[in-house]
């Protein structure tokens, strides 16, 4: 028994290994590919540069789709979590009957398909004159954002003492002061974990800029599609590479508040 439990962790941690050495590939590839020299995206490169690098930082294309992508990241992760955070404190809440099917259809754009919902919003932003602008970019990222806050904030306030609440308003303290100076801060760091995944998805979210952007309102991902579409150069590779970097500083700074967090309960 004690060798079929070994051969079965061994075989876990080999699929583990392997899985891990898989997603890893594209990287390995990638990086290297946006130092070379050559027009032609080659690997291994022959020569090594920042030309590409530097093409990034002079185009003004991709400047220009960097801050349409900040403004929109930005302000999708505050609306979204500003929902989110009202949202998951209601359904913590209440405890009427219809509790399962509201947690339901707030969790359902995490269910249905991303092409789906953008099809849908493509229809509707079109009848409302909206298609092109940031403001439908904004409630589409937000409505594909919204229910991972909901998700984390809700994790939070299950581990959230009531008494706290209780005590402080057994003390005088109105519903309202109540929220703002107990619950809201025993909760922080799960709410700046929910901003900092919204800014992330709605930075990287390229299925709504292919349906809802326009020329004037190119984000990072819809202009890397064009490039791989018409105009492929190691540009794009040089912009993964950011991306990655950027990427993993945001996750790493959400799981640094979240170990945080639980050090101090």
């Amino acid at each position: 028994m004690h060798n079929a439990t070994q051969d079965l962790g061994l075989f876990s941690k080999t699929v583990a290994g392997l899985t891990i050495v898989f997603l890893l590939m594209p990287l390995v590839v990638v990086i290297p590919i946006s130092f070379g020299a050559s027009s032609l995206m080659t690997f291994p490169p022959h020569n090594y540069s920042l030309r590409w690098y530097r093409l990034l930082v002079e185009d003004s294309r991709w400047l220009s789709a960097t801050v349409t992508s900040l403004q929109l990241g930005i302000t999708v992760a505050f609306i979204s979590t500003v929902l989110a955070t009202m949202t998951a404190i209601g359904m913590f809440r209440y405890r009427g009957p219809a509790k399962a099917v509201l947690q339901a259809l707030v969790m359902s754009p995490l269910v249905v398909p991303v092409i789906i919902i953008g099809v849908a919003l493509f229809y509707l932003f079109s009848l409302l004159g909206m298609t092109g602008t940031l403001s439908a970019l904004i409630c589409a990222h937000t409505l594909l954002t919204f229910p991972y806050g909901v998700v984390v904030i809700n994790a939070a306030l299950e581990r959230f003492d009531t008494r706290l609440e209780q005590a402080a308003m057994s003390m005088g303290a109105n519903p309202v002061r109540t929220l703002w100076r107990v619950t809201l801060p025993a909760i922080r760091p799960s709410i700046v974990v929910a901003a900092l995944f919204a800014f992330l998805i709605s930075f990287d979210e390229v299925v709504m800029a292919v349906l809802l952007s326009s020329p004037m309102t190119l984000t990072i991902p819809k202009q890397m599609w064009n490039g791989i579409r018409f105009d492929l150069t190691p540009v794009i590779a040089a912009v993964s590479t950011v991306l990655l970097g950027f990427s993993s500083a945001l996750v790493a700074i959400a799981e640094a508040v979240r170990r945080r967090s639980q050090g101090n309960t």
